[in-house]
């Protein structure tokens, strides 16, 4: 029996899924975890979307997510617009931009995962939200001074990589400490609301500073938002979870928790589904500016195009939030199914107003599918291995993006612009069917494995 230890922790990221949240056996959530529901203040036994937020330790987690991820889009363009600037728009440093910030939750998930399950998840978190803040302050004074060149930048961005790759498991597994089982759906929308919200909040606070070339004023405002996200996550108190007592070598861990993973049906296929709408679907955002400019001849449609695919986003966010029925792998899959189709119309698109369309169905289906998929498997694992099932999430999720989006452009140039965009729809269409026509034997052996496990 693992250990408990009562822990103040921070929770996560935007993201996704629940099987049903009536029935803790059956979804593998161990008897203690259900029966032990955070502490709730007045009211919080409201139904819908908003729920969440009559449980105090969701309400600091929500605030501190609201506040670094508003920061974070701030920082993010203006490191965008300084490698521009440094390096006269050189197409492969703003490439290695990318790579140098995201590709570390790749390479780093499998062992921040064990981490989140061996060590103080909030102590995690803290010390990322530590190491941005320092980043955040090298970058603020040497932009003011002048004295940033493009392989300092790539450096402490690959620093800053590091910090998001370690804090990502640690934040998805807590995420699900900070409310009752039955509450989880609307958590993980509401946070999915507030992610879309910051993408439209960030670069409108962030383009003054852009316009005038002040990136200080950016890296410095990030400073303080991760820092305050850091005091309120320190603020944070939630209920006991599980810490891995196993001793084991660091490699037999991560091994655990595919096998975990494995064990737990319909984890894996649920995985392959975020894997398929990373690589195919969240990636063709690379190409947005490139199909404004050839497709529809304006590169301005692209701010129109960005906002409604987060308008439409937001949403599917809030929707999941609503729904009272089981949430199913079948479920998340047809919504593949429909954000592939939502693609192959943006594709076929040759003008701005089916264009926006086609990406408000799209970021509708793509959020609505990330939230029912991340739900599903936080309802799916073990306490001791949450943190090592949701850096396979990471990986699937964010980790896979740098990958589709160079092979989207790689594609780009022999097929075209449309004809990649429309590859990628059909792909994720077809695989989003597929996988919902055999759905039904997974959801029959989750059952029985549940039967035995109780």
């Amino acid at each position: 029996m693992s250990p408990t230890h009562p822990e103040e922790s921070l929770g996560a990221n935007p993201a996704d899924a629940a099987l049903n949240p009536a029935d803790s056996v059956a979804m593998g959530v161990p008897s203690s975890r259900a029966a032990a529901p955070a502490a709730a203040d007045e009211g919080s036994h409201e139904q819908g979307t908003f729920r969440a937020f009559g449980y105090r330790p969701f309400r600091l987690l929500f605030a501190a997510f609201l506040i670094n991820q508003t920061g974070f889009w701030i920082s993010h363009l203006s490191l965008q617009g300084l490698i521009v600037d440094l390096t006269n728009n050189d197409p492969l440093q703003s490439g290695l931009l990318f790579f140098a910030l995201f590709s570390p939750a790749f390479v780093l998930a499998p062992l921040a995962g064990v981490a989140a399950d061996r060590f103080d998840r909030k102590r995690i978190v803290l010390i990322c939200y530590a190491g941005i803040s320092l980043a955040c302050a090298l970058l603020a004074t040497l932009s003011s001074r002048g004295a940033l060149t493009p392989t300092i930048v790539l450096a402490i961005s690959a620093a800053m990589g590091v910090a998001f790759a370690f804090s990502g498991p640690s934040n998805f597994a807590i995420a699900a400490n900070t409310v009752p089982m039955d509450a989880l759906p609307s958590a993980v929308s509401l946070q999915s609301a507030a992610n879309n919200l910051t993408r439209v909040v960030g670069p409108l606070l962030a383009a003054p500073m852009l316009a005038m070339h002040r990136y200080d004023i950016s890296f410095a405002i990030y400073l303080v938002a991760a820092s305050t996200a850091g005091f309120l996550t320190w603020r944070m108190r939630i209920e006991r979870y599980a810490i891995d007592a196993d001793e084991s070598g660091i490699w037999v861990r991560i091994r655990s928790g595919f096998d975990h993973a494995r064990e737990r049906e319909p984890a894996l296929p649920a995985l392959s589904v975020v894997a398929m709408l990373s690589l195919f679907g969240v990636s063709h955002v690379v190409l947005l500016p490139v199909y404004c400019q050839d497709v529809l001849a304006d590169p301005r449609y692209f701010a129109w195009l960005v906002a409604a695919s987060g308008l439409g986003a937001m949403a599917g966010a809030l929707r999941t939030g609503q729904m009272r029925k089981a949430i199913t792998l079948r479920s998340a899959s047809l919504g593949l199914f429909a954000y592939g189709g939502a693609l192959t119309a943006f594709a076929l698109s040759r003008t701005v107003e089916p264009a926006m369309c086609a990406q408000l169905v799209a970021g509708y289906f793509y959020f609505s599918v990330m939230t029912k998929l991340q739900t599903l498997l936080q309802q799916l694992v073990d306490e001791s291995k949450r943190g090592r099932i949701m850096s396979l999430f990471q990986i699937a999720w964010a980790g896979l993006v740098p990958f589709g989006s160079l092979a989207m452009g790689y594609l780009a140039r022999p097929l075209g612009t449309a004809n990649t965009l429309m590859l990628s729809g059909v792909v994720c269409a077809i695989y989003g069917a597929a996988i919902s026509l055999v759905s039904s034997r997974w959801s029959a052996d989750a059952a029985s494995a549940a039967a035995r496990r109780s």
